[in-house]
């Protein structure tokens, strides 16, 4: 009997039929013995031999990376080459040798960049959709580029002159040189600032380093791109460099020895870039830290206190003080067990690349007396620098109790007195009036107990909240009397001109730009001055000779000038005559007039002029000199201007000297 199964498929169009044989039980059998022997099913094909060799490879390949790691990690010029031109492998080596971070931070590193590249990925998913006016999703048609066939382009053909691509090559090397350096240099002073500013920290520093990383920031990025675009012109000028120069192969050899020349300066010059570049970075993550730190600490203390504000010129403890004691020990205790696992952090780290160094007997105790006497160099210096700090510190404070036993030694010294005096009226007054007097004394006495309290209470804050002014004003007195008598030595030097323009400098920096009075002398020195410089004392004596002899020898003839017979009369009446310089009257002697009397001539005026340049007292002279007339005032003319001009600067450094020593006493 024989059945149909029908057997349905996907496509309901197609079936397919299947026979199904059945055979009815009485079906003849044979016997078992009568049925032939089956034959031995066949043996299974062999299996394939193991091929082995992508492991054995892999295992190989492996084996001699970790050589060549290991190798590397002993040889420095090694590793040089491999920061220069294989840093991924480099990075591997110091990751497997834990230089810069251990192995757990290495993983906590690489799941952040994994949670970034996550968020990143899926912050792609959450931009709108576009939808259809019945609110289904729209199908947009993906629209396939043409493609335009690519036609080849010939190289490029180079006619200019080998010298004119040299120059292109040095003008392009020195830009990216430049460039490299001028971004080191922005890195090196940013560097410096931080450094300054950490040694005297203040929460207004936050602000100005701020600025300053901003700054820097900018401009790094602008010699960077300057530097990239020279590099980039170079590495087409270098690529372009064989394919149609007409020259000689000397020159051409030169020409590719200075580009590798070039390119080995670029390298270095970027390294050392990136070297200040990641001093940097670290710098930033420390000031960083440390003002978070603070402006925790800060918003604490100001939580604490309601009324405690730092901002302000003259902060005030309203609660108290013990509790914010007690606030700054547990800051100070905390950061002393940061510090101590930051220390136990890196000495970790520095042992652990120590014994990455070669080992020996002789090796270790090299290193060992090395690093022995770095660390002894650097502690002396430490202590040089606290022993210095520490005698400052001492010579002012001994110079501030001084001052201040001084002070109260004389101020309970007329007490005293006032209290004696006081006692002497009260014992005078007792005989009249004993009951009024006693209680008028009484009260008297206890007002003015308080106002002295007031006053010592007054006197106290106000010290405390002057002393930063104050060693800010006896540092400017210091510099300034500095630049005053260097530009006093300066009048008195043996040259022709003495140039001050550095002293000049000098005054107007150590002055700042709230000293009216230092500004209003240094604008009463004339231009001449700082042009060609002023004539010392010495030089003026010696030229005044010389236009003494000249004013004599003209004393008869007129400003606009004279006849022949006229000069020869003059310079014979000069000739004929001489000074007689005991004939200045006592008076004159005694107080130089103001302005010279009129009625003396040429002559007398020379004769009081020498006179009182031979004693030193320039400032006469000149004011006798002043005074001449006709032909002789133009012959004086340019020993008086630079008289007049040497004065002026004399005078401005007495009065730069006396300011200055104005202002140290004044905050003595």
């Amino acid at each position: 009997m024989t059945y149909q199964l029908v057997r349905h498929c996907r496509n309901a169009t197609e079936f397919q039929i299947a026979y199904i044989s059945y055979s009815y039980p009485f079906r003849k059998y044979k016997n078992p013995k009568e049925r032939e022997v089956c034959p031995p099913p066949p043996l299974p094909p062999p299996p394939p031999p193991r091929d082995t060799r992508l492991f054995w490879g892999s295992m190989a390949a492996l084996v001699l990376a970790g050589g060549f790691a290991a190798y590397a990690k002993r040889n420095p010029e090694v590793r040089d080459w491999l920061t220069l031109n294989a840093p991924w492998f480099d990075d591997l080596i110091a990751i497997a040798y834990r230089e810069n971070m251990t192995y757990s931070e290495f993983a906590f590193k690489c799941i952040e960049d994994l949670r970034k590249s996550l968020l990143n990925y899926f912050a792609d998913d959450t931009k709108p959709k576009q939808c259809s006016l019945e609110g289904g999703p729209v199908d947009i048609p993906e629209v396939a580029e043409e493609l335009t066939p690519c036609q080849r382009v010939p190289p490029p053909l180079i006619t200019k002159d080998i010298c004119e691509i040299e120059k292109c090559i040095k003008d392009l090397g020195d830009k990216a040189i430049n460039n490299y350096r001028a971004a080191k240099r922005a890195c090196a002073n940013y560097n410096k600032l931080v450094e300054e500013m950490m040694l005297d920290f203040s929460l207004s520093n936050l602000d100005d380093l701020h600025t300053a990383m901003g700054k820097r920031g900018e401009q790094v990025k602008d010699y960077l791109k300057k530097a990239a675009c020279a590099k980039t012109q170079l590495d087409e000028l270098t690529r372009y460099f064989s394919c149609g120069v007409d020259a000689p192969k000397d020159e051409i050899d030169n020409t590719k020895c200075m580009i590798k020349d070039y390119q080995n300066r670029i390298t270095s010059m970027k390294s050392e870039y990136e070297w200040e570049h990641d001093k940097s970075i670290v710098m930033d993550r420390q000031w960083q830290k440390v003002g978070e730190f603070m402006g925790k600490y800060v918003e604490e203390n100001q939580s604490l206190f309601p009324g405690l504000k730092y901002d302000q010129k003259k902060p005030s403890l309203p609660g108290d003080p013990d509790l914010l004691l007690y606030h700054a020990f547990r800051y100070i205790q905390l950061l002393k067990r940061d510090l101590g696992e930051a220390v136990a952090g890196m000495t970790d780290r520095i042992n652990r690349g120590l014994e990455t160094l070669p080992q020996g007997d002789n090796i270790n105790k090299a290193r060992e007396a090395v690093i022995d006497a770095s660390v002894k160099k650097r502690l002396l210096d430490m202590d040089k620098e606290f022993k210095k700090r520490y005698d400052d510190q001492r010579c002012a404070n001994e110079k501030m109790l001084k001052d201040a036993m001084k002070k109260q030694t004389e101020r309970h010294e007329e007490t005293l007195q006032i209290r004696m005096q006081q006692k002497e009226k009260e014992a005078t007054e007792k005989l009249n009036k004993l009951v009024e007097e006693k209680v008028a004394s009484e009260k008297k006495q206890f007002a003015n107990q308080l106002a002295e309290t007031a006053t010592k209470l007054k006197v106290v804050e106000d010290k405390l909240n002057a002393r930063l002014k104050a060693e800010r004003e006896t540092k400017r007195s210091q510099e300034l009397w500095t630049a005053g008598a260097a530009l006093l030595a300066a009048t008195k030097k043996g040259e022709q001109y003495v140039k001050v323009d550095k002293e000049l400098k000098a005054i107007e920096k150590a002055s700042g730009d709230d000293d009216k009075l230092v500004l209003s002398v240094l604008k009463a020195i004339p231009d001449s001055v700082r042009e060609k410089g002023v004539v010392p004392e010495s030089v003026l004596r010696q030229k005044y000779h010389v236009m003494e002899r000249t004013a004599l020898k003209v004393a008869l003839v007129e400003q606009e000038g004279g006849t022949l017979p006229v000069y020869m009369l003059s310079w014979l009446q000069s000739a004929l005559l001489f000074m007689k310089i005991p004939g200045i009257p006592q008076q004159e002697y005694d107080k130089i007039p103001e302005v010279p009397p009129k009625d003396l001539d040429t002559f007398d005026l020379l004769q009081r002029a020498r006179f009182w340049i031979d004693r030193g007292n320039l400032a006469a002279a000149v004011r006798y000199v002043s005074s001449l007339e006709g032909a002789s005032r133009a012959a004086a003319a340019k020993w008086q201007e630079a008289a007049r001009s040497h004065l002026e600067t004399r005078q401005a450094a007495e009065a730069v000297l006396a300011h200055a020593a104005a202002l140290g006493l004044q905050y003595i």
